[in-house]
């Protein structure tokens, strides 16, 4: 299991019962995974045209 999992889910586990947090796990986990589709990218944006 890699470590953005890892994390995502002892969050989930931690904040179960928590609204607020709940919702911020969400906020991050979405961050996470933009950050991964740029590293995997290199950086590069699309250009639509």
């Amino acid at each position: 299991m890699a470590m953005k999992e890892t994390i995502i889910k002892k969050l989930q586990q931690a904040t179960c019962d928590k609204t607020e947090l709940n919702r911020k796990v969400v906020k991050w986990q979405k961050s996470l995974k933009e950050a991964e589709k740029a590293l995997k990218d290199g950086g590069k944006k699309d250009s639509k045209k």
